[in-house]
């Protein structure tokens, strides 16, 4: 078993390179995201055998390099400049957070008598509908969720969210556009696409070592503390909070905003996390034993888009914010560049890109504190 496990670590760590090349260099349709590639390649691994997986090797990946991501990501953030501009933005971001929310929460007492721990479902849906798939396995991870728990929502989310991403990246302008007013810019933004590709294509190896071991240090003072507060390491939840506390805070520090490719090399472990995570995604076995895992993800996905697109409808938001902050929600920030591609619209990717991160960074609290409220309310244990 020791080549095939040595061939899967080599695919979850060199394939987000091979991933990102081809799209840098546009040999690949602009709705094959990195994020997209990385998923199918696990997912096809996964589903098709043509070799061996080890499931204990992809679960400890998925773990380490969230864990590693989620401050990477968070470097980069500038919490207080977003709340001076993009009003919109910010509304339509919100409107889909309260969504998400409100839709959760039904959907976790509708299915209460069929499903076991819906209060933990809601939770880890929140984390995904509030900054994507790395909110969702660390609220997964903080709330005592088993790991075959984790992989059915994910794999139930992956082909729900996949046809809706389809859906966006398609006739979702079009649609959308029949109801929801168009988007007025005020002028062309700075070439935005044009910084993220020079961004992506040269890379500061001094900046993104220094950030790493910056979010090492991080972890092991979030560790330290936990164990000094605890006596051990089992409170996972408290361990999540924290590191995206730190995080935060460590991206006030200017000197830390001020390196460069931090979020890339965030999102090159978000990148090997989608590879693994795909390869435990066996969708034989989510139609064999979790049809009522599917239907609870539909309701709570198609609820969460539907009170969106109804509060935009409310407070007048244009078309492409919805779109934007919509992708961001769901998705998070990895998908904003092929929004602006479908919608050619440039002005609102730094905005989509803002309340993405803005989603990483407040994911855990909201669904670590509605699943904890849920379960209250619901008398769970």
């Amino acid at each position: 078993m020791m080549p095939w496990a040595l061939l899967q670590l080599t695919l979850i760590t060199f394939f987000p390179f091979v991933s990102r090349r081809l799209h840098s260099q546009k040999r690949l349709p602009p709705w094959l995201s990195p994020v997209v590639l990385c998923y199918a390649l696990g997912i096809i691994l996964s589903n098709f055998r043509f070799f061996p997986l080890d499931n204990k090797l992809s679960t400890a990946i998925t773990e380490i390099t969230i864990i590693l991501a989620i401050p990477l990501l968070l470097y980069g953030t500038r919490l207080n400049e977003w709340f001076g501009h993009a009003r919109s933005t910010l509304i339509s971001f919100c409107l889909c957070v309260a969504a998400g929310l409100a839709s959760t929460t039904v959907a976790a007492f509708v299915y209460a008598s069929r499903l076991d721990s819906t209060w933990r479902l809601s939770g880890m849906l929140v984390g995904i509908y509030t900054g994507g798939t790395p909110n969702m396995q660390a609220i997964g991870l903080a709330l005592g969720a088993s790991q075959e728990s984790i992989i059915l929502l994910n794999a139930a989310d992956v082909l729900i969210g996949g046809i809706y991403l389809l859906f966006l990246t398609s006739f979702a302008p079009k649609v959308y556009r029949l109801f929801l007013a168009p988007f007025k810019g005020e002028g062309p933004e700075e070439s935005n696409l044009d910084v993220l590709a020079e961004d992506n294509a040269r890379i500061n190896y001094r900046d993104s070592l220094k950030a790493i071991v910056l979010t090492l240090a991080i972890i092991g003072i979030t560790l330290g503390i936990c164990r000094l507060a605890f006596g051990n390491l089992e409170n996972i939840a408290f361990i999540m909070l924290l590191l995206t506390t730190l995080s935060i805070g460590a991206s006030f520090a200017g000197r830390v905003r001020r390196w460069e490719n931090t979020f890339e090399t965030g999102e090159y472990f978000l990148l090997m996390f989608c590879v693994a995570l795909g390869m435990l995604a066996d969708f034989s076995e989510i139609l064999a034993q979790g049809p009522d895992v599917i239907t609870f993800s539909i309701f709570a996905f198609l609820g969460t888009v539907l009170l969106h697109l109804l509060g935009a409808a409310l407070f007048r938001i244009d078309r492409d914010t919805v779109l934007f902050t919509s992708v961001a929600a769901l998705y998070g920030p990895a998908f904003i560049g092929q929004i602006a591609s479908i919608t050619g619209n440039r002005q609102l990717i730094f905005s989509g890109i803002a309340v993405g991160l803005l989603g990483y960074a407040i994911g855990n609290y909201l669904g670590i504190g509605l699943a904890y409220g849920l379960r209250a309310l619901l008398g769970a244990g």
